[in-house]
């Protein structure tokens, strides 16, 4: 017979995964610093026009952002399909890129601030500061290269690459028939579609449950 005095045994939760020690904001902001600076010195050494005079071409305001948000958001949806798309689900892992985030059960503050920071930093260096220099089309390889969508092994890394390259070159026209703050615009609008996709991604097959911000 079994001791009235001895506890039952504890049912014990199984471990979450934790989160790696790493601050993704503040690696957010000093990523972004690092962009502007480069984009200011870019736009001061080897620029005619001034940031300020960037900033102040283009279409008005309202109108640069109702086609920024317009194509951010066209986008994003097509972000969105091509995310639910088991087959290139399957490749997701391939891109550093998307294996980090996959680390990081992001929140939704997170994905506005994150959004906001990489859309604005980045098209100003980009777009503002090395579009001008080195055209549209190198330009667009030279971003999706930095971010590690260049794979070319199979047609959906194709696939993939001419996505996020046509997205590119999207952004670089904004900024050419709108403005630097369309390009923004847009940039951001589609960062918190796809991080909002992915942070609610629950699909064992893409082997994550929270993964983008």
């Amino acid at each position: 017979m079994q001791d009235a005095n001895q506890s039952s045994p504890e049912t014990t939760e199984p471990e979450r995964p934790s989160q790696p020690d790493f601050d993704l904001d503040l690696a957010s902001v000093i990523s972004g610093i690092i962009w502007v600076i480069l984009g200011a010195l870019l736009i001061y050494f080897f620029h005619d026009q001034s940031v300020t005079e960037i900033f102040s071409a283009g279409q008005e305001i309202w109108l640069q952002l109702l086609w920024g948000i317009s194509f951010g958001c066209l986008f994003g949806l097509a972000g969105y399909a091509m995310f639910k798309n088991p087959k290139l689900r399957s490749v997701l892992d391939d891109y550093f890129i998307i294996r980090q985030l996959k680390e990081f059960d992001i929140s939704k503050s997170q994905i506005i601030h994150i959004s906001l920071v990489a859309g604005i930093t980045e098209e100003f260096l980009f777009r503002a500061a090395i579009q001008p220099l080195i055209g549209i089309w190198l330009t667009s390889l030279l971003f999706i290269g930095i971010h590690g969508y260049i794979r070319l092994k199979t047609p959906i890394h194709f696939f993939f690459t001419l996505f996020t390259f046509l997205l590119s070159m999207m952004l670089g026209y904004l900024f050419i028939y709108s403005g630097i703050i369309a390009a923004m615009a847009a940039h951001a609008v589609y960062d918190m579609i796809v991080l909002w996709v992915v942070k609610n991604d629950t699909s064992p097959e893409s082997g994550a449950t929270r993964l983008f911000r």
